[in-house]
This record gives C-alpha cells, sequence and structure tokens, in this order.
C-alpha cells in the first residue's frame, strides 16, 4: 500500500481526493494530510487518512519533519495560499507559495521521495486566449497567482534534471462539484450557493466570454489513472473541452432554482476572461474517456449543496 502526502488535504480538490480514494482506493493508498486546518472544515472524516499535520506551508522544518515522521511514497500537491483574484501581493504569493514549495522538493530528495503530483492552473497560466491551448504554446499569465504556478512548474522540471524527481503536472481547467465550501472562487458552486441562498450573485464584465469547465470527480479520477501509469516529468492539460459562459452557467442554475437573480460588474484585471484547452494529449493517454456532463454535473453538485 502506497502512502500518500496530501497538501491541502481539506480543501476542495483535496476532500474530493479523499473521498475518491475511500470510494475506490482504500486497498491502495493511505493518505498523511497537511492543511492549515487540524481537521477538515465541515467535520469531515474519512477512512483512508491516518494522520493529519496542520500549520504553515512556509514552515520548511514543519514539513521536513513529516517526512522524517512517515514513509512517504508520493506527493500530491494541492496547496494555494491565494487566488487570481486576491493575488495583488507579490511577494505574498512568491513567500507562500513558491519558497515553499522548493523547501518542500528538497525536503523529497533528503528523504529520497521522487513522485509528486502537482496541480497546476489552465487559464492561469496560459492566459487570455481563444484558441485551445496546448501544453507546448507560449504562456502569458495575467495575475501573481498564474506567475508562481508557472514558476513551480519549472523548478519542478528542474529538480526532475538534477536530482531525479519525477512530477506530474497537471493543468486544471475550472473545476466544480462537491465538497466546495468557498464563496471566493469557482462560478459554478459560488452561482449554486448564491442561489441557494438567495443571495444576488455578482457577475464580472458582460458574461459572454467562454471557459472550460470540469466535474471535480472526473479530474480526480483522470489525476490517478495518470498516477497509475507512471506518467512523470510531463505537463498534460486536463480538461473536459466543456465551453461554457457565465452567461449559460447562471441560466442553467436559473433552470434549478427559478428565484435565483444576478448583476453584472466591471471586470478585474487580474481575472482571465476567456481560454480553452487543448485536451488532445490527454487522451492519448488515458483513451477516449466519459467526461460528466455540465447537467449531470451541476445537478449531482445541487444535490450536494442542499443536504449538505
Amino acid at each position: 500500500m502506497k502512502r500518500i502526502l496530501l497538501l491541502g488535504g481539506y480543501g476542495f480538490i483535496g476532500t474530493n481526493i479523499l473521498s475518491y480514494i475511500d470510494q475506490n482506493l482504500r486497498n491502495e493508498y493511505e493518505v498523511v494530510v497537511f492543511d492549515k486546518l487540524p481537521s477538515h472544515y465541515a467535520g469531515l472524516s474519512f477512512d483512508c487518512v491516518k494522520k493529519s499535520y496542520s500549520g504553515d506551508f512556509s514552515d520548511n522544518l514543519l514539513i521536513d519533519n513529516i517526512f522524517n515522521e512517515e514513509k512517504i511514497d508520493v506527493v500530491i500537491h494541492s496547496i494555494s495560499t491565494t487566488v487570481p483574484a486576491t493575488s495583488f501581493n507579490a511577494k505574498y504569493d512568491v513567500e507562500s507559495n513558491l519558497i515553499p514549495t522548493i523547501s518542500l522538493l528538497d525536503s523529497m530528495i533528503k528523504h529520497n521521495v521522487y513522485d509528486i503530483s502537482y496541480i497546476s492552473s489552465g487559464g492561469a497560466i496560459y492566459g487570455n486566449g481563444v484558441n485551445k491551448h496546448k501544453e507546448s504554446d507560449d504562456v502569458f499569465p495575467v495575475s501573481s497567482y498564474g506567475v508562481v504556478k508557472l514558476s513551480i512548474e519549472k523548478y519542478l522540471m528542474q529538480y526532475a534534471q538534477l536530482y531525479g524527481l519525477k512530477p506530474l503536472i497537471l493543468r486544471l481547467s475550472n473545476p466544480y462539484g462537491k465538497f466546495h465550501y468557498s464563496m471566493k472562487q469557482g462560478v459554478v458552486n459560488v452561482a449554486l450557493a448564491s442561489a441557494v441562498n438567495n443571495s444576488v450573485f455578482s457577475i464580472w464584465g458582460d458574461g459572454n466570454s467562454s471557459k472550460d469547465y470540469i466535474f471535480i470527480d472526473d479530474f480526480v479520477d483522470i489525476m490517478f489513472l495518470l498516477m497509475k501509469s507512471n506518467i512523470n516529468s510531463s505537463v498534460i492539460n486536463v480538461a473536459s473541452n466543456q465551453l461554457l459562459s457565465v452567461n449559460q452557467i447562471v441560466k442553467s442554475v436559473k433552470g434549478l432554482i427559478p428565484s435565483f437573480t444576478w448583476k453584472y460588474k466591471d471586470s478585474s484585471v487580474l481575472d482571465v476572461s476567456k481560454f480553452a484547452l487543448n485536451n488532445t494529449k490527454l487522451l492519448s493517454l488515458i483513451g477516449d474517456y466519459k467526461f460528466t456532463s455540465f447537467e449531470e454535473g451541476l445537478s449531482i453538485t445541487y444535490n450536494w449543496l442542499i443536504k449538505k
């Protein structure tokens, strides 16, 4: 049985990873969680979690101590202290995300741990663009968040060349789904939560530009398919090719909750207004994957939200 160190284990993506392991891989993986919180925000517990550590990601002694105390086989890096809309402080982004990740990599090499899956960002790294971005395309991040994500990718590849690290870098499109509790990021989930709470939802810009959205269950499933295939030292777009505008999303939410209303606000300079990812490389690795349709994913997310 392999032991995973899951960074950011009690966040949106981390929680879905834990839920997936409990449901599908409980005989293959056990998990050591690191998070800023000592336990899950919503009081959830997972059988696969053998131990939890809490603290500041920038505390490199704490992170190194985890490797001293635990036999770690693989790291899943799903932690970020900022989101694009809040990344106005470049220095803080570097100090709280980039430098701690470099310290993490140093600890991994020190303790002979070489496998790491890094959850990067498609939109934040590529920037605005109407074409479907390939992994080989030039990148133009518009936020400090995106610049730091890209920098981490570059260091992962450098450590692969220098020390034999085996990074799997996943440039994720816009995920949505269950176990999402934040109202700061995630258009689909925030719109649904606003509708359920009878709040007016704010749309930045005119709502017409489109982005790629993926159901979180699909992403987690794909990540483990790639991990099991021992694919490393590779950058892979993870996207469903389901392009939706915010206007389309809010109309779909209104179809579920007719009382739902929204308003338009000036767009943020840090927001990527439109992008699409080319997933040809991904499908060449995992085959003809059946992605969850937006209608089905939205319905599952809505049912979770009203029951939680």
